[in-house]
């Protein structure tokens, strides 16, 4: 199968061919003169042509004039007069993006990358493509996804809220760190000019896709990074008493230095690592709660403690109570029957041993009730 790029390379060819046949050889023919009239219609249907694709791509497209319109339709068709992108600094070097071709459109066309940033190139098909530094070409189907810098960022976090596990709210206030794009990654595939400028590939991919969606769009890389900060502080706040944050009974207990070796450990490097940032240094800055707040619930939370130790010593001693009541009864009730065993045992046989037996019985039976009735409930 003739590409389309082919077939109309083939048909201009034998248009103009046609032409320069009927304009320059009509005089060999049994007519005299030149036969220019006969240029007159292909020219003006190859205009035509030209100006309705031009119009289509500009309407297409919304470009801002037919001007780039027919300069994308000409690069597409005769592939000469490339649209070029310069990306510097991590930004595209234009002053309209409608203006740019290369960025509102994509391919075909060129993009200059200059040294401290990169870019990350879709295809229609599939394939994508981490540019670095220097000089590419993009085909028809790749369009510019994102590009950024290479350079450390800083962010500053002015204030930090979050509930410790007594539930007293904590303050965390002028928390400060530096990040940039991560370089873990297999050393074949970590690029770079220098060491200050390396990148991972797998990084910028990262980067590029791994973010949400909110009702504003999609989230920037920079509020991912810094919701992975935010995640960390939080969760060691919510696992924590707030003396022990703020006033911790060890001296050598420092609830910033442990906050710091969360962010140091292998499951805080991962979760950069999963937004594609690598975090350089960080700051905690320190701990604020408000006083009276403070001051009542720890009053609470004191009287709570000490509430439930009454109620508990309350039960224990109502439980042993009652143990000892039990322990009365049976005890009573075991000295009765020992006193009914021993009557039996010392009853005289002599006399009528039936009456003497029934009167014993009755006798037992209503000294057992009395004591019964005046053992305690």
């Amino acid at each position: 199968m003739i590409r389309p790029r082919l077939r109309f390379f083939i048909v201009s060819t034998l248009l103009v061919m046609w032409i320069v046949l009927n304009v320059f050889f009509f005089r060999l023919t049994i007519q005299q003169g030149w036969g220019v009239r006969y240029a007159i219609l292909p020219l003006a249907v190859l205009f035509l042509a030209l100006y309705l694709g031009a119009r289509y791509v500009h309407s297409t497209y919304r470009l801002v004039n037919l001007r780039q319109g027919m300069d994308y339709l000409f690069a597409c068709v005769f592939g000469f007069g490339y649209p070029v992108l310069v990306i510097g600094e991590g930004k595209a070097q234009v002053e309209r993006a409608a203006k740019n071709l290369v960025l509102s459109l994509g391919g075909p066309g060129k993009i200059f990358v200059s040294a401290g940033s990169i870019a990350l190139v879709e295809d229609y098909r599939g394939p994508l493509r981490v540019l670095g530094p220097g000089l590419h070409f993009l085909s028809r189907y790749e369009t510019i996804k994102e590009f950024s810098s290479l350079e450390e960022r800083y962010r500053l976090i002015d204030k930090l809220s979050a509930h410790s596990k007594d539930g007293i709210e904590v303050q965390v206030r002028d928390i400060r760190y530096r990040y940039r794009l991560a370089r873990q990654d297999e050393p074949d595939k970590v690029k770079g000019i220098d060491t200050l400028l390396q990148y991972s590939e797998n990084a910028v991919i990262q980067m590029v896709y791994n973010r949400a969606m909110s009702e504003n769009g999609t989230e920037s890389w920079e509020d991912v990074v810094n919701g992975v900060v935010v995640s960390i502080i939080t969760d060691f706040i919510n696992k924590h008493m707030v003396d022990y944050l703020t006033a911790p009974k060890d001296q050598k207990i420092d609830p910033r230095a442990e906050i710091k070796s969360e962010f140091d450990s292998p499951v805080g490097r991962k979760k950069f690592k999963d937004c594609g940032a690598e975090l350089v240094w960080i700051g905690i800055g320190h701990f604020e709660t408000p006083e009276k707040i403070v001051a009542e619930q720890r009053v609470n939370t004191w009287q709570a403690r000490l509430q439930g130790d009454a109620k508990k010593e309350r039960a224990i001693g109502e439980a042993q109570r009652l143990a000892y009541q039990e322990m009365g009864r049976a005890e009573a009730q075991a000295g009765v029957l020992m006193s009914i065993i021993d009557s039996l045992e010392s009853v005289n046989v002599s006399g009528d041993a039936h009456e003497n037996m029934r009167q014993l019985y009755l006798a037992r039976i209503a000294q057992f009730l009395d004591m019964m009735r005046e053992l305690p409930k």
